[in-house]
């Protein structure tokens, strides 16, 4: 079984707010956004790994 990843999903219409998931790969988060969201994968503006934990979601 193939690793998840944390992905954060930005989307091009502003009033939709960003999504994190975690996926296989960036095409895998892609579509789960897309169907999380209602919308087309042509909507999603970046789909980006989240790379480190902040540090005020560390403390919780």
């Amino acid at each position: 079984m193939t690793d998840l990843l944390p992905f954060r999903i930005d989307f091009e219409d502003p009033e939709i707010a960003p999504l994190d998931l975690d996926a296989r790969d960036a095409e895998n988060a892609r579509q789960l956004a897309a169907n999380r969201r209602g919308v087309s994968a042509g909507a999603i503006r970046k789909v980006k790994i989240i790379r480190e934990i902040q540090s005020s979601e560390a403390a919780e």
